[in-house]
């Protein structure tokens, strides 16, 4: 499973991968420069860590392999035969 490691440099990105806001350019056919600000797709996500309930901002890519981990995790029923 994922270790959490807070990232407090970022005030706008993901809890687990520090994936943040970035500046770019966005240009036409005619070299026309338009400046652009492009944002991770955040979601708050509740986790227990140490047995504390902690709300994180989490990227859709992080908030998929938590829940991958989480479904793996738990137990399967198994018939007794």
């Amino acid at each position: 499973m994922l270790e959490y490691v807070p990232m407090m440099k970022k005030k706008y990105g993901c809890a687990f991968c520090g994936k943040g806001v970035q500046n770019s350019n966005l240009v036409s056919f005619s070299k026309n420069r338009v400046n652009i600000i492009r944002r991770p797709n955040l979601h708050t996500q509740r986790m227990k860590i140490g047995g504390e309930t902690v709300k994180l901002r989490l990227c859709t890519k992080c908030k998929r392999a938590v829940r991958a981990g989480e479904r793996a995790v738990k137990p399967v029923a198994v018939q007794v035969t």
